[in-house]
């Protein structure tokens, strides 16, 4: 997902006029030292969202962000519940963002989740390999605050627009790219006498070529997948150092199907709680 826009001011002063009597000033510099930022993120289950991918387990999420400069940054971000279990999950991402203005920005983030070696059913695809059922897609995102102008409310648009994201007919032939689209939007709530924020959202797939999951049919549509309420909050351990926490409630309308030998459906499960605390290294 992610045109750059680049500005640039060039500006001239009469110092000039009096270069050979006083030494020459050096501009002031208008962009930010670059800055990396490091940590990592303890969270059960793991939910994407709304789409909690596999079994049960802790997941450990690490992750860097290296400001380039004020307005554009890279990053890397992982998950892994350190299990080779068929129910375990892996993923690695790369993105690199732009702040296009202080309400708008945009980001293209790359995808990569091959399966554990226990797993028959997933993906193993090469990390350089965007076909067909690899286990690879490209995501583009546009994302919305408002908080600046002064209205706590957030929104994201994400588009894949690359990668293992097809539409298939009935026959389970691939047809067309499905440039498979989801939605978001949040209102944060700030009680500042308790230090917490409370997040209600909504999110849906907008387009959906399979990639959110599929309906107790096994047809793959406009669906709400992420629900909910988030509530955050910093625990202070000490003067200069805080660990960020949270709750959240989500529900999903495709869920999680469970099916029998037969293949028959014997469950859906569409809401779920997850928690989390994150670390910062640096």
């Amino acid at each position: 997902m992610k045109k750059v826009v680049l500005i640039f001011a060039l500006m001239l002063t009469s110092s000039l006029t009096f270069a050979q009597d006083t030494p020459p000033v050096e501009p002031a510099k208008e962009e930010a030292e670059p800055k990396l930022t490091a940590a990592i993120d303890v969270v059960y289950p793991y939910l994407w969202r709304g789409v909690r991918y596999y079994g049960d387990k802790v997941a450990f999420q690490p992750y860097l962000n290296y400001s380039i400069t004020d307005k554009l940054s890279v990053g890397v971000w992982a998950t892994t519940n350190f299990s080779n279990a068929a129910d375990a999950y892996n993923e690695f991402d790369w993105n690199i963002s732009y702040q296009i203005s202080p309400v708008v920005s945009i980001m293209l983030s790359d995808y990569y989740w091959p399966a554990t070696k226990n797993n028959l059913d997933w993906e193993k695809s090469n990390y350089f390999d965007y076909s067909e059922g690899s286990a690879q897609t490209l995501d583009l995102s546009f994302m919305f605050d408002f908080s600046e102008k002064g209205v706590p409310l957030d929104f994201q648009w994400s588009t894949f627009i690359g990668g293992n994201d097809y539409k298939y007919n009935d026959e389970g032939v691939r047809t067309s790219r499905a440039f498979s689209s989801y939605a978001e939007i949040g209102y944060t709530k700030t009680f500042e006498s308790i230090g917490v924020d409370i997040r209600p959202f909504v999110g849906a797939v907008i387009i959906n070529g399979g990639y959110y999951g599929t309906d107790a049919n096994g047809k793959a549509g406009f669906t709400f997948t992420n629900v909910g309420v988030n509530v955050a909050k910093e625990i202070k351990i000490s003067e200069n150092y805080s660990i960020p926490v949270f709750v959240r409630y989500t529900n999903n309308d495709y869920g999680v199907q469970e099916f029998d030998a037969a293949d028959n459906l014997i469950k859906t499960t569409r809401n779920f709680f997850s928690a989390g605390m994150t670390f910062t290294i640096k």
